[in-house]
């Protein structure tokens, strides 16, 4: 994925507990930067419960954003396939799914 301007995987989900709640941390643990400042987003869920639809939508939403950079690569294995067999409705469906996530 060197031609993306977000950071590299592979990402990770990892659940933390806070003083109210819960934050699902997505993103490379331990931080991949030079200064060695974390790389990752927070999606939290103050006061969550088990029967709260919304806190599992939160928690279900956090790993899909930690499969995003795997997703991305395999749309991309999709095109590379789908144009050496010719199955167009494949590429056409992973271009526009990438051209979405690089906000095109």
């Amino acid at each position: 994925m060197s031609d993306t301007k977000w950071t590299p995987g592979p990402w990770v989900l990892e659940t933390v507990k806070t003083s109210v709640g819960v934050c699902h941390k997505v993103g490379p643990f331990p931080a991949k930067r030079e200064d060695d400042k974390p790389r990752h987003a927070c999606l939290y869920a103050d006061y969550p419960s088990d029967f709260n639809p919304a806190d599992q939508a939160l928690l279900a939403n956090a790993r899909l954003i930690a499969a995003a950079p795997d997703l991305y690569e395999a749309l991309q294995a999709c095109i590379d396939y789908g144009s050496m067999t010719g199955a167009e409705w494949v590429v056409e469906k992973a271009r526009a799914s990438l051209a979405k996530a690089r906000g095109e």
